[in-house]
């Protein structure tokens, strides 16, 4: 039997505060990729571009499920693929301008806002390093796979997504949120990917609140200390060294998984 391991990126392999990959990761990520028995995959809010993070190791994947599971690539092929569509791009954008919120619309290779401001500025430098121009016009010319919505009132966020039945947030910390299809998520960019292997079992690792479904599907969940998401923790099987630690090979190793 085969052994398939999803793995997030931001705070589970990639270490957003000191900016790199723990050296315990890399370890264990290129024993794991030397093992025939052993497939890797990434699976992350991130677009393809967006992995440039990570590409020492991004070859030992085989399977990338980006963009929370809209867009799925099988080494360089997509797989799957479904951008939000343009009646709901307008709805979203119209509604977040009744709630006064600033969205970021993210495309294949690029993101834009529809406005900006200094929490916005500082949210995208703090959180994902990035710092999209403005462009109200941005989805006219590029697919829109996901939104980040910015405020600094979690409860504005909720309240603008419950005017958005086919949309699910996933908020960051105190930042802003992630906002896709409700029925796209990593769990189902997972099964894209998976559609043609058998015979294997399934581990998922990761840290976020759009983790949750993927830890859910594995046979072995597993969620980084660091997870600011107790929901993640309660549906973990085990729960590994916070990132900070650099312990994520020794992890593997106790648990008997290399």
């Amino acid at each position: 039997m085969k052994t398939i391991i999803f793995f997030d990126v931001d705070n589970t392999i990639y270490n957003n505060t000191l900016s790199c990959i723990p050296d315990q990761t890399k370890k264990l990520l290129t024993e794991l990729s030397k093992n025939e028995q052993v497939i890797l995959g990434l699976a992350t809010g991130r677009s393809l571009k967006k992995l440039g993070i990570i590409k020492d190791i991004l070859p030992l994947f085989k399977y990338k499920v980006v963009m929370n599971g809209a867009l799925v690539y099988h080494g360089e092929d997509v797989v799957f693929d479904e951008p939000i569509a343009m009646p709901d791009v307008l709805e979203v954008l119209k509604i977040a301008k009744e709630h006064n919120i600033c969205v970021s619309m993210v495309g294949l290779d690029d993101e834009a806002l529809n406005c900006k401001d200094t929490f916005v500025e500082k949210g995208l430098k703090q959180v994902r390093g990035l710092s999209p121009y403005v462009d109200a016009a941005f989805y006219e010319s590029h697919l829109i796979y996901e939104f980040w919505l910015f405020s600094e009132d979690e409860t504005k966020l909720h309240q603008m997504t419950e005017r958005l039945p086919k949309f699910k947030l996933y908020p960051w910390f105190r930042i802003g949120a992630d906002l896709v299809y409700a029925h796209i998520h990593k769990a189902t960019g997972i099964k894209k990917a998976l559609r043609n292997e058998s015979d294997y079992r399934l581990i998922c690792i990761g840290d976020g609140a759009n983790d949750i479904s993927m830890i859910e599907m594995a046979d072995l969940g597993i969620v980084m200390d660091n997870t600011r998401d107790a929901k993640l923790k309660e549906k973990a099987d085990h729960i590994a060294p916070h990132i900070k630690e650099d312990q994520l090979y020794d992890f593997f190793k106790s648990i008997h998984l290399i």
